[in-house]
């Protein structure tokens, strides 16, 4: 429900893909206008995504200054990435997965992974969070053993 009180219909997984290939240029334009400081987040928009548990999508850019990791950590929710430049190792379950510019993943609601830029060049990804509304969108966890 709206801050006025009036409602909206649901969102179909299609009308969320369409709404990502609306944003995710917005956020690069952005991102290309004032790119933030190595390892930073900066958020682009954040919408409201009304079903039976209200859930957000908020999207983001983060850059990774050579060396930089994003540490371990879990989402209430999917997570879409796109590697916009540099390289990034996708660590997952024992799993190292490189990504370069124009490669993506989609991470499932709360499977552990971290992402790190091994080399020297900076690394940027835009992300896409549909998560449950009200709960921290990144939760730190221990790395695996």
């Amino acid at each position: 429900m709206g801050p006025g009180g009036e409602t909206f219909p649901a969102v179909s997984f299609e009308a969320m893909l369409h709404a990502m290939r609306i944003l995710i240029p917005l956020a690069l334009g952005a991102a290309a206008v004032a790119a933030p400081p190595a390892a930073s987040v900066q958020t682009h928009a954040q919408l409201d995504v009304p079903r039976g548990k209200p859930q957000v999508v908020i999207v983001q850019s983060r850059d990774f200054a050579g060396g930089a990791e994003s540490g371990w950590h879990v989402h209430p929710g999917t997570e879409v990435a796109y590697v916009t430049a540099g390289r990034l190792e996708l660590r997952v379950k024992g799993k190292v997965t490189v990504l370069e510019a124009g490669d993506s993943f989609t991470m499932p609601h709360g499977v552990p992974h971290n992402g790190v830029n091994p080399g020297g060049d900076k690394a940027k990804v835009v992300v896409t969070l549909l998560v449950d509304k009200g709960a921290q969108p990144r939760q730190p966890v221990p790395a695996p053993k």
